[in-house]
């Protein structure tokens, strides 16, 4: 008797049926597919079919309440994608969070990738080019200033250390919203994992949360995830162009205030943490803390 494979599991049987309802992904259904692991919420696949492979994913069903816009995720994309600075769309269906994109064949950054002198300016360049591009129609817009003051009503009590970083917090705002610096696209989302190298150019992945946005937060949410001192930040800015030494003090607000609401996060999804949890909402504290504002 023929050798037959392992049955396919009840996401593989959805994901196929996805494929097979949208136009354009149609021909794809009957293709090979491989389970990417690692996502916390979305589900994806490798996807061999007719010589060509994909990325292909299944968003999370409540991706409304963990603050995605997918009508928005897919005008990002590909605005992104026509620049050469994401993977090329096949499929982006917001009314059923399928997503199909180009397969890139290349490394995913490790956290020692981000900080070497060649790849700061790699980066320097993409960023630089993404705010460059124009905003499309539909794209949201992603206040900080906004999230901060959500995630700091969500919690149940402020101590007196949070009262000390809320005022920080809304002077450092304060002065942001006094440069007034243009709206521009934005990943949003910048670490190393979401950072693809194929040797020969960088892509920019996961883009749940781009959108029009300022781009200081964009560039302090880089340099803040991989820990970048005064010498790489300055390499950084040196390669990215746009502001000249007078107007770099407006980073320092952006990157506390990056820091900021990432500890607002964990203390409201967190309360009690315990382990890694604990360990980085303490160490968010104790950054917060040191830094003047």
């Amino acid at each position: 008797m023929p050798e037959t494979g392992p049955a396919p599991d009840a996401d593989e049987l959805e994901l196929r049926l996805r494929l097979r309802e949208c136009a354009a992904t149609r021909t794809l259904a009957d293709g090979i597919v491989v389970r990417i692991e690692g996502g916390l919420s979305n589900r994806a696949w490798r996807l061999d079919a007719r010589g060509e492979r994909w990325f292909v994913r299944l968003g999370h069903p409540q991706a409304a309440r963990l603050g995605v816009d997918r009508c928005s995720e897919c005008e990002v994309l590909r605005a992104a994608a026509s620049a050469g600075l994401a993977p090329q769309v096949r499929a982006c269906d917001p009314a059923t969070s399928l997503l199909v994109t180009r397969f890139i064949e290349g490394a995913t950054w490790s956290a020692a990738d981000a900080t070497t002198d060649v790849n700061i300016r790699r980066i320097a360049d993409c960023l630089r080019r993404l705010h460059a591009l124009p905003i499309p129609e539909g794209v949201h817009t992603v206040d900080y200033q906004r999230q901060a003051r959500h995630l700091a009503a969500s919690l149940s009590a402020m101590d007196a250390m949070g009262r000390t970083l809320h005022a920080r917090a809304a002077a450092a705002f304060e002065r942001i919203d006094a440069a007034r610096l243009p709206a521009t696209l934005c990943h949003n989302d910048l670490h190393h994992l979401n950072i693809l190298d194929d040797g020969t150019r960088l892509w920019l992945v996961d883009w749940e949360y781009g959108g029009r946005g300022n781009p200081l937060f964009d560039i302090a949410g880089f340099l803040a995830l991989h820990d970048f001192g005064s010498g790489p930040t300055a390499a950084f800015l040196d390669a990215y162009g746009w502001w000249p030494p007078a107007d770099r003090r407006w980073l320092e607000d952006a990157r506390w205030l990056f820091d900021y609401v990432q500890w607002l996060w964990y203390r409201s999804r967190f309360p009690s943490p315990a382990g890694d949890e604990a360990w980085y909402a303490e160490r968010l504290s104790r950054r917060l803390l040191r830094c003047n504002n």
